[in-house]
């Protein structure tokens, strides 16, 4: 039998630090309810403007096509790197569509 770790979740779980630290990122708290929402992978550049709509309180057809690509690439430099890493999504570069694999870590998303 594994010892446990204190930090560690039972079964399969992240440690509650990780988790905790995953959610600490508004976009990325954002981006992770937003994939919880939809089935199946979603593109980058549309998983972008769903976040920027979302911090926003606008509908993704009225951002800006600078802000959608100022988030795609925070979302490829920052996000995806520590999400991938986690195992929490998978990253399809053929496609370049983003799919959330750990719905236990997804938040809910906000009205």
């Amino acid at each position: 039998m594994a010892p446990q770790n204190a930090d560690t979740e039972m079964g399969d779980g992240l440690p509650p630090a990780v988790v905790e630290d995953l959610l600490s990122d508004d976009a990325r708290r954002r981006a992770l309810a937003i994939l919880s929402d939809r089935e199946g992978p979603v593109v980058v550049e549309e998983l972008a403007a769903a976040v920027v709509a979302a911090r926003e309180g606008c509908g993704e057809a009225a951002i800006e096509a600078t802000d959608q690509e100022t988030m795609a690439e925070e979302l490829f430099t920052e996000h995806l790197p520590k999400l991938m890493a986690t195992d929490v999504v998978a990253y399809d570069s053929m496609l370049g569509t983003v799919e959330l694999r750990r719905r236990d870590v997804a938040p809910q998303r906000q009205p």
